[in-house]
């Protein structure tokens, strides 16, 4: 059994030329990482950390590049995947599981792709950018649908005036997710949110494209898990924040795979 740790010690690691917020929340069983996702912080972890620790696990969350009290630094996939390799060498962390959220499960999948010894990674409701596939559509409007989604895309980008944003909506558009699933080298479980309240959130053009994108985009999820022994895939009744909306859930998804003794 690891030597238990203090719980909640504040810390920074430099990745590259890069300062890292890092949060060790204690413990003294096996290792998690937990990452926030695009524009938030670790802090949206403060409902599921507890119960982790509480039950075993040694829980470490960071504040990504760019985000919450981390330095700045353009974002990329390898950038990601460089900053969470620091975390974990830094708290000596041995084959820790990595959960993530939005942004941060997409580098939890990568982390999969490159890490076979790690016993588990979770993807919450992470996902590129939605410009297909669509589902229902003529191929006529297929493409039309998928011009739609890239101008609302591209003029949210303008509107913002943030090049860091732009980064990383040119980043999402670069990353094959289902390829990167199809790659799971280890234990990789994808939570899929129903997606409440999204398309309020879209101009009216938008709106009218989503729910075909959120069809198409569950078919290939599906497929994908039929021929990826490794990838599974859990649905959800939540909106996009689902450690936020029933951390209680995740909790459970986590504990079950790393703690099974844990189960009722």
């Amino acid at each position: 059994m690891p030597e238990a740790v203090a719980p909640s010690s504040e810390h920074t690691v430099m990745s590259g030329n890069v300062e890292l917020a890092i949060r060790d929340h204690g413990g003294s069983g096996d290792a998690v990482v937990l990452l926030h996702g695009g524009g938030r912080s670790m802090e949206d972890w403060r409902l599921v950390a507890p119960p982790l620790v509480a039950a075993g696990l040694r829980v470490v969350t960071a504040d990504l590049r760019g985000h919450g009290r981390s330095g700045p630094g353009l974002w990329s996939w390898e950038a990601g995947l460089k900053d969470l390799a620091a975390v974990v060498e830094d708290r000596g962390l041995e084959r820790p599981a990595v959960v993530g959220h939005s942004l941060g499960g997409l580098v939890a999948a990568l982390w999969a792709t490159r890490h076979p010894e790690c016993p588990l990674t979770v993807n919450l409701d992470g996902h590129t950018n939605p410009i297909g596939p669509f589902d229902g559509l003529d191929a006529e409007a297929a493409r039309a649908a998928e011009a739609t989604m890239r101008d609302f895309l591209e003029s949210s980008v303008r509107q913002a005036g943030d090049p860091a944003l732009a980064r990383l909506v040119a980043e999402l558009g670069n990353l094959d997710l289902f390829a990167t699933y199809r790659a799971a080298r280890c234990p990789l479980v994808v939570v899929a949110s129903a997606g409440r309240g999204m398309v309020e959130l879209l101009p009216s053009d938008a709106a009218a494209v989503f729910p075909a994108y959120q069809r198409g985009f569950a078919k290939e999820l599906s497929a994908a898990e039929a021929v990826t022994p490794l990838l599974s895939v859990v649905d959800v009744d939540t909106g996009h924040d689902v450690h936020l909306e029933d951390a209680d859930q995740v909790v459970r998804l986590i504990l079950d795979r790393l703690v099974p003794e844990t189960r009722p």
